[in-house]
């Protein structure tokens, strides 16, 4: 039984320092490029770029009022916004139509049919971007509201150096109470940490479609899209990781750049909103699958080893060993929380410390069980059945 104990504590001692290199030496990168990154908006330069702003809405009609004026009051001038029209019948394209002859920026795009052999997202977004006019395309989703009016101007800025194709944003939710929220906070967190500081390390894998920026020529000459147009979701993780590089690809992560979203709040609704989103990481490269699924081990190993020394303990009560496994997962722990305390600081979200033990924690098993059947399902909708009512979800959202 000894031999097991120190079986656990080799463990624990392998996992700790795979974590620490992760939290320290990926992580860490995000932390002090946060630091770097927070300037006033004054003193952004202005562009020199030409942007078109594509959202595409499937039955947006009450989203769409709450995210077009802060669009058509972005202080950028090289700027038009389409607005893609996807089949609705619940107002919007009649809405569209008449902002669409008060602001000469807006030009709206109605589809009428999605051709069979596609994902209904997908092929908007497509024919978005066909009519873009712009040399860099700008992405944001209908239930989205941006958090300033230089958001386009942060954005854009890195586009002046003509090497850079990719900047990708960050895009959290609302803050609402009840537990859900705060689970999703906590995932939304954590997947930002993980594809910005992978980015900051020369390995960028995923963006986010509620606040992406490319080079129109990226989607045009790149065909991820088509090559992947029957595939639910992965209009923005695809894309991003089969083009992105060290080079090519960088990060704006300034408070007036982020675009909040509305979150889900039902279970069920989120349940299908993540399968969705899980389902596209099959297609990943393999090298992104080693790294992250690295990064999901060695946290899965600190947990259960903790656990299993605690049963050791009880049965063979050999507190050096117990004591040494629960140092190794002290000092893990304490090292994350004080990179994360950075981190949080500095994009200006809310997130409790004390949250994050327990919601790490459940994490593992949401990967677990959410992420298995993400891979086993075959057919998925663009939206799940919006069972949240509109005006419920609005009023839930904390000031």
């Amino acid at each position: 039984m000894v031999q097991i104990g120190y079986l656990l504590l080799a463990i624990m001692l392998l996992g700790t320092l795979a974590q620490l290199y992760v939290v320290l030496a990926v992580f860490g990168k995000l932390a002090r490029h946060a630091q770097k990154e927070l300037k006033p908006a004054s003193n952004a330069t202005t562009s020199t770029v030409t942007v078109s702003i594509v959202v595409c809405a499937h039955n947006e009609y009450q989203n769409l009022q709450q995210l077009l004026p802060g669009l058509l009051t972005q202080a950028f001038k090289q700027l038009e916004i389409i607005v893609v029209d996807d089949r609705s019948d619940d107002g919007s394209g009649e809405w569209l139509h008449k902002q669409s002859l008060l602001n000469e920026k807006l030009q709206v795009v109605h589809i009428q049919e999605t051709p069979p052999d596609w994902n209904a997202k997908k092929y908007a977004l497509t024919q978005g971007i066909k009519q873009a006019n712009s040399e860099v395309v700008l992405l944001t989703d209908a239930d989205c509201e941006v958090s300033s009016p230089y958001w386009v101007q942060h954005m854009v800025q890195p586009f002046d150096d003509s090497s850079i194709s990719i900047v990708l944003g960050f895009s959290p939710y609302f803050k609402i109470r009840s537990f859900l929220n705060r689970f999703i906070q906590f995932e939304t967190f954590f997947t930002a940490v993980q594809y910005l500081s992978f980015t900051l390390w020369g390995k960028a894998y995923m963006g986010v479609g509620r606040n992406l920026a490319y080079r129109k020529e990226l989607f045009q000459n790149g065909k991820i899209i088509e090559k992947y147009k029957s595939v639910t979701g992965g209009d923005d993780d695809l894309l991003i990781n089969q083009t992105a590089t060290s080079k090519n690809t960088v990060i704006c992560i300034h408070p007036e750049a982020q675009v909040k979203s509305i979150p889900k709040t039902s279970w069920k609704d989120w349940y299908q909103q993540k399968v969705r989103h899980l389902s596209v990481g099959k297609y990943y490269k393999s090298t992104h699958h080693l790294l992250l699924g690295g990064i999901f081990f060695t946290q899965t190993i600190v947990w259960f080893t903790l656990i299993l020394a605690g049963i050791y303990d009880f049965y063979v009560e050999n507190q050096l060993i117990f004591k040494g496994i629960i140092f190794l997962f002290s000092l893990r722990m304490l090292v994350l929380l004080s990179v994360y305390r950075v981190i949080i600081r500095n994009l200006r979200i809310d997130i409790k410390l004390w949250w994050i033990p327990q919601l790490e924690f459940l994490y593992i098993f949401y990967i677990f069980i959410i992420g298995t059947l993400a891979i086993s399902r075959k057919k998925l909708g663009w939206k799940a059945n919006q069972t949240n009512n509109f005006q419920k979800r609005r009023s839930e959202i904390s000031n």
